[in-house]
């Protein structure tokens, strides 16, 4: 790396190094080049991932901000200029920021705003912004984490099973070419476009406006609009489904390859199968059935192990709600049947 940064003419950081892999980044503020390499397994080689971009979740942020600063309504500030799509709409909400909690500001500032901010991620989120499968994973292993080694690995792999026959069966049940959420985005920026009119600039170009007098442009051979919505997200928002009716162009037309049900097919295309409990004689040749299997040398820590996870910065462990009694006498709450005064 060094060398092909002489040759590039410019300077690198570490940012971050261990014996598995290390981030490096231009030490530039403005410059987004950055290089993730992780060490290979069998070999004393790295796996280069040159665009490979860091982004944290905005769920774990909000709640660091809500454990470390305890300004009202902060973390919703926080959640606004995280999902902002154009600069004006983040720098506006990140100034109440300022203005709120200073601290917090710097806090975020020195986070990185590429880090955490839609609008100055270089790379594709597709309205990702959370960490949701780590978490249900989390909570499908709650009771699972305590099998022994097999038991817990088949838990996960017939989990897998039946995620992907989920996955499998929305593709040949689902209705029109893109998937349901998709469709739902769709109907959903249909439903804002009351009170919008389309103005005609050329073949392919609109300027829309809407009831509030906001003006956007919106190109349907770019698929771009300036609010930012549609070529972030690759769907069209509400103000090209406005220019796309004015032209005459069906707005499936307008959704990305992407979103498609053959890439959802393509997905999950492989199929997990169980694991037969019978050998064959291929396997009882190779001497793994004289093989001695003994248990790890560990000492038992002291106390009760642990059945819950320990929670993170911020997060808050649900009660499940009170069973509510109701007496058998006279079907009131509050009581029961040996202390029930109600008059028959």
């Amino acid at each position: 790396m060094a060398v092909y940064t002489l040759r590039k003419k410019f300077t690198f950081r570490n940012t971050r190094s261990s014996p598995e892999g290390m981030v490096m980044e231009c030490i530039s503020g403005t410059c987004q080049w950055r290089v993730y390499a992780t060490k290979m397994k069998t070999l004393d080689k790295f796996e280069v991932y040159p665009v490979a971009q860091h982004c944290a979740c905005i769920l774990h942020l909000k709640r660091n901000i809500r454990t470390y600063f305890k300004n009202k309504h902060l973390s919703f500030l926080v959640d606004k200029a995280a999902r902002a799509f154009c600069l004006p709409d983040f720098y506006g909400a990140f100034n109440e920021i300022k203005l709120m909690n200073a601290s917090c500001a710097e806090y975020l500032q020195g986070i990185g705003f590429q880090h955490w901010a839609r609008v100055h991620f270089s790379g594709n989120r597709y309205d990702i912004m959370t960490s949701n499968i780590a978490e249900s994973w989390n909570s499908d292993l709650r009771e699972a984490r305590e099998y022994p080694i097999l038991p817990l690995v088949e838990f996960i792999r017939s989990k897998l099973m039946h995620w992907f026959s989920e996955r499998r069966n929305v593709t040949n049940n689902g209705s029109g070419s893109f998937t349901p959420r998709v469709l739902e985005i769709i109907a959903g920026n249909f439903e804002q476009i009351g009170g919008m009119l389309a103005s005609k600039i050329n073949n392919f170009e609109y300027e829309v406006r809407t009831k509030e007098g906001e003006s956007f442009h919106v190109n349907l051979s770019l698929k771009s609009c300036s609010c930012n919505v549609f070529q972030t997200l690759m769907i069209p928002c509400s103000h090209a489904i406005s220019a796309a009716i004015k032209s005459k162009m069906r707005v499936e037309t307008l959704v990305s390859g992407l979103y498609s049900l053959e890439c959802l097919a393509i997905a999950y295309k492989d199929e997990i199968f169980p694991i037969s409990n019978t050998m064959n004689g291929e396997h009882q040749d190779s001497g793994a059935v004289d093989m001695e299997v003994l248990p790890p040398a560990t000492k038992r820590p002291p106390g009760r192990p642990r059945k819950s996870r320990i929670l993170s910065t911020g997060e808050i462990r649900m009660k499940a709600p009170r069973k509510k009694h109701v007496c058998s006498r006279c079907k009131g709450s509050g009581h029961n049947r040996a202390t029930c005064k109600v008059a028959i």
